[in-house]
């Protein structure tokens, strides 16, 4: 009897433990209330544009439409962007239908006083957590680095190696590109690819979409007869999409171009500068489809052409590290004496990046 008393005593004080965790779980939750009268409990990630995105233990990451919620409860100080470009870091409050209440100052910043609280329309808050970018606080740096190539020895001796990187630098006004490739290959001890390209490009963001930049291109291919061939220009361009899953843009402007040549005569033109950078994530997110392309017109003689492209799509294997398969096209109107105009390449690389 003793025995069954302790044990029901024992279910009670787990029960009841059981419940404050809960309670305790549930009290440290954000909480969304929507229009409607649904109440969503979680966490809150971030607010961009006119989505919140609102983490919940049942359905994952969902998104809820701005303008839908009534209220809304953070236990947590958040980095939130106002519209009027204030940046703060503040748990929000709203004890009112369609208002928030901030704190204005930090405890820190205030010993021995309570921090300054404003209540302000739900409206009034732009982003919260957002990027660089978008808030106008910090830089965000994002890349990556791709490594390929193939060693087979036989009948026929053969390496090829192949290194290309992208960083980029943005913040609210500005966004820095700098990138570069590097390709090598041999038979039987004899050079039959050496190539390098890079690039650097500056861009000012005039507005939230247009932009104005300056780029510069240096490049070098021993089996082209291109010793040094250097593209300068300014121009603008529009930025369609800029997020994580999508990111389209469309820039044109002027180019002077310079090359020079191992053996053949040096030369330089003005030229029409036209490019398109475009990658979305597709099949549920994890895989990327890229495809980039580059097109300078002489303005002297329409033969003085060039083009540059790249297709491709990068495969996730595990954290930042993935796979990519892509296919390179170069173009060029008038290449030297006794080449080519295309050169192209089929490319799997190993990769890593970085946001």
């Amino acid at each position: 009897m003793l025995s069954r008393i302790v044990g029901i005593k024992w279910v009670v004080v787990s029960a009841w433990m059981v419940s404050l965790g809960l309670l305790s779980l549930s009290a440290e939750a954000d909480e969304v209330r929507l229009k409607n009268g649904d109440v969503i409990t979680g966490k809150v990630l971030r607010k961009l544009d006119e989505k919140v995105v609102f983490k919940t233990s049942y359905a994952g990451d969902i998104q809820i439409t701005w303008s839908e919620i009534e209220t809304i409860k953070t236990d947590e100080p958040l980095a939130v962007t106002l519209t009027d470009r204030t940046n703060i870091k503040t748990p929000i409050e709203s004890n009112e239908a369609g208002k928030a209440t901030i704190q204005l100052a930090q405890q820190e910043q205030q010993e021995n006083s309570e921090a300054q609280t404003k209540e302000i329309p739900l409206s009034d808050l732009m982003y919260i957590n957002a990027t660089p970018e978008l808030s106008g606080v910090g830089v965000n740096w994002s890349g990556r680095i791709n490594l390929g190539g193939s060693i087979t020895q036989g009948n026929t001796d053969t390496t090829t190696l192949r290194l290309d990187g992208e960083s980029i630098a943005r913040t609210l006004n500005h966004r820095l590109t700098v990138a570069a490739v590097v390709n090598r290959a041999t038979s039987d001890g004899y050079n039959t690819q050496f190539n390098n390209r890079s690039s650097i490009k500056l861009d000012r963001f005039i507005s939230k979409k247009w932009y104005v930049y300056a780029n510069n291109t240096l490049e070098n291919d021993k089996f082209r007869d291109i010793k040094l061939r250097t593209m300068t220009g300014v121009g603008s361009g529009y930025q369609v999409y800029e997020r994580p899953d999508l990111n389209l843009f469309i820039e044109g402007g002027l180019n002077y171009v310079t090359v020079n040549y191992y053996d053949a005569e040096n030369e330089s033109y003005p030229g029409a500068r036209w490019a398109v950078k475009y990658d979305q994530r597709i099949l549920g997110g994890n895989t990327q489809f890229f495809h980039e392309h580059e097109v300078l017109l002489g303005l002297d003689s329409a033969s003085n052409a060039l083009a540059f492209t790249k297709t491709g799509l990068r495969f996730p294997i595990i954290e930042n590290f993935n796979a990519s398969i892509q296919y390179n096209l170069d173009w060029a109107g008038q290449p030297a004496e006794g080449r080519k105009s295309v050169d192209s390449a089929l490319i799997f690389g190993l990769g890593y990046s970085w946001q």
